[in-house]
């Protein structure tokens, strides 16, 4: 084992790993944004994937290299005691930017549920990390062959992949009841779409904070391997084994983005941020202290102090959730009260949010009769957003 090299760029990587943060925040915001109004499109058919969308795609690519940029910073230069007050801050950012792009009303509720959520990633964030020296490729081949690690890891990816295949197919399952070409099940009815597509936000949400994580895992045993390759010359990557972490660092990282943009497009960012990061926090404490076998260098009111944490943030994000559903009732709305194609009209306003709608094709259907079945449609939203418009969305 090797100590790591001495950090001599401290100032200027907490400048950084802020202002990636905030970045970070707003791409997420606007990610959100164009999910929203995509959503305002009827029929659904004339609905643009993601990367037809160029807000969305301004987003996301502002988010994906704040992220790599922060990251780099973040696990490279700065003590693990400063990343706890970093990620409040990325919250803080969160919750601001769900006031100024999207439109959430800022109450008192609000401003007690934030105070929580920063508070629960604090202590979180601050007490779930345990110092690790850098390991070269041998130490790191003994750790993944320990029957601790493996049993860990072979549990853990069988529950997430039984939740990411339920979820899956849930959101199928609403979809398609959605577009009427199911019928109602006891489990879902339209008038519940909104809330179980907010629930299958948060799974998803949440699947891609352990995602992360184990995204997160890999990067720091490929960094550890760089940092022996440069400055200490010795030359890690002539393995086979390196670039096979390098390889599943990516994947990893690329469905983490997958399933956090999953979650974006059906919950509040207010909702799902926190709960993504409660998740990506409990599962790197987990996942260091099976795979460096780090349980010796945690003491139990750390533990303590990390459960209180959890408890403290999901409670917060509960006030949020209380206070979102009481201002946000669903409509249930006939079929002839459906805007018409998007193609036929100029700008969508629906839901309080102010939209230009351009279709994909020049030809336009007929509108359809009307039916007894009846559409739920979003609601009135935030009054902040009615002077936005966004062409193209």
């Amino acid at each position: 084992m090797f100590d790591p090299p001495p950090d001599n760029n401290f100032w200027l990587a907490l400048s950084v790993s802020i202002v990636t943060n905030l970045i970070q925040s707003f791409a997420l915001a606007i990610q959100r944004k164009s999910h929203i109004l995509n959503d305002t499109i009827y029929p659904i058919e004339h609905r643009k994937n993601a990367f037809r969308r160029p807000l969305w795609v301004a987003g996301f690519s502002s988010y994906l290299i704040a992220n790599i940029i922060g990251s780099i910073f973040t696990i490279g230069y700065l003590p693990i005691v400063i990343l706890a007050p970093i990620g409040a801050m990325g919250l803080v950012f969160n919750a601001i930017f769900a006031k100024l792009v999207l439109g959430d009303p800022f109450t008192r509720k609000s401003i007690v549920g934030t105070i929580l959520i920063v508070i629960g990633a604090i202590l979180v964030g601050g007490f779930g990390v345990v110092r690790e020296p850098n390991h070269s490729l041998e130490d790191l081949i003994q750790l993944y062959h320990r029957p601790a690690f493996i049993a860990y890891f072979s549990i853990l990816e069988f529950f997430t992949l039984i939740m990411l295949m339920a979820t899956h197919y849930i959101e199928y399952r609403v979809n398609k009841i959605e577009r009427g070409v199911l019928p109602e099940s006891k489990l879902i009815k339209l008038q519940d779409i909104p809330e179980i597509k907010m629930k299958l936000g948060v799974s998803y949400g949440m699947l891609s904070g352990n995602i992360s994580s184990q995204s997160l895992l890999f990067a720091k045993s490929g960094l550890e391997l760089l940092i022996l390759t440069l400055i200490h010359g010795q030359n890690q990557f002539k393995y086979l084994l390196t670039w096979v972490l390098v390889v599943i660092m990516i994947i990893t990282a690329l469905l983490q983005l997958f399933y956090l943009n999953k979650g974006l497009r059906l919950c509040d960012t207010v909702i799902l941020i926190p709960l993504s990061f409660c998740s990506f926090n409990v599962s790197c404490l987990f996942n260091g202290l099976v795979y460096y076998n780090q349980w010796s260098r945690l003491f139990w009111w750390q533990i303590l102090c990390v459960m209180i944490g959890i408890v403290i943030l999901v409670s917060g994000v509960l006030i949020l959730s209380w206070r979102t559903n009481g201002l946000e009732e669903p409509e249930i709305v006939n079929e002839t009260d459906i805007p018409p194609p998007a193609d036929q009209v100029d700008e969508v306003t629906m839901g309080g949010i102010s939209g230009v709608a351009v279709a994909s094709s020049s030809t336009h259907r007929p509108p359809t009769a009307p039916t007894e079945k009846t559409r739920l449609l979003p609601n009135k939203r935030r009054s902040t957003m009615e002077s936005n418009e966004f062409y193209g969305i």
